[in-house]
C-alpha cells in the first residue's frame, strides 16, 4: 500500500508519499495530533493533512511541502513545523492564521495527506501514519486532490461498482 516516490533535490534524495483517504465522518483534531505526534521520531521530515477539496492536484501538494521542508533543513523556516509551513504555502499567504483557516482539515472526512523526508525512516513514518488512520479509514486512494476525492453514497469505488454489478448483474450475464 506504500508507494513512495523519489526524487532527486537540492537538499538530498526525496521520499514522498501522497494519498487520498476518505473517512466515515469527519477528522477531529485527536486523530490530527496523532498524526502530527509520529513526525518527530523522523527528523528533517513532514506531515501534511489537508482537505481534498481544497487540493488541486499532487503538485498542488508536493511543491509546497518541498520548500517548507527545504527551509526547515537549512535553518531558515519560520515554523518550528514544516508541515505548518507547507499548509501556508498551500493557501499562498505567508499568515499562519490565514493558511490554517483555508487548509485546516478539521471537520472534513476526505483528507489528502503527504508525507515527505529527506531519510530511510520515512518509510516507517508512512507505515505510521496508516496504522493511525487505518481504524477509521473507509477508503485509501493513492493520488491527492479533489479529482481523487470521491463524493457519494458509497463507502468505496468498490462498493459502488458491487452494487452497480448486482443491480444489473442480469444485463451483464
Amino acid at each position: 500500500m506504500s508507494y513512495v516516490i523519489k526524487l532527486n533535490s537540492d537538499i538530498g534524495e526525496l521520499r514522498i508519499w501522497l494519498a487520498t483517504v476518505i473517512l466515515p465522518r469527519p477528522v477531529n483534531d485527536d486523530v490530527l495530533g496523532r498524526v502530527k505526534s509520529i513526525v518527530s521520531e523522523c527528523p528533517n521530515s513532514l506531515v501534511v493533512v489537508a482537505p481534498a477539496s481544497k487540493v488541486l492536484g499532487p503538485w498542488h501538494m508536493i511543491y509546497p511541502a518541498y520548500l517548507s521542508l527545504r527551509d526547515s533543513v537549512r535553518g531558515l523556516s519560520r515554523f518550528r513545523d514544516p508541515g505548518l509551513g507547507a499548509l501556508t504555502y498551500m493557501a499562498g499567504t505567508t499568515q499562519l492564521r490565514k493558511g490554517l483557516s483555508v487548509m485546516n482539515p478539521v471537520g472534513n472526512n476526505q483528507l489528502s495527506i503527504i508525507v515527505m523526508g529527506v531519510n530511510d525512516c520515512t518509510y516507517d513514518l508512512v507505515s505510521k501514519v496508516i496504522d493511525v488512520l487505518k481504524d477509521p479509514m473507509g477508503d485509501l486512494v493513492i493520488g491527492v486532490g479533489c479529482n481523487r476525492a470521491y463524493d457519494g453514497l458509497f463507502v468505496s469505488i468498490d462498493d459502488f461498482m458491487n452494487a452497480l454489478i448486482n443491480k444489473y448483474i442480469s444485463e451483464f450475464t
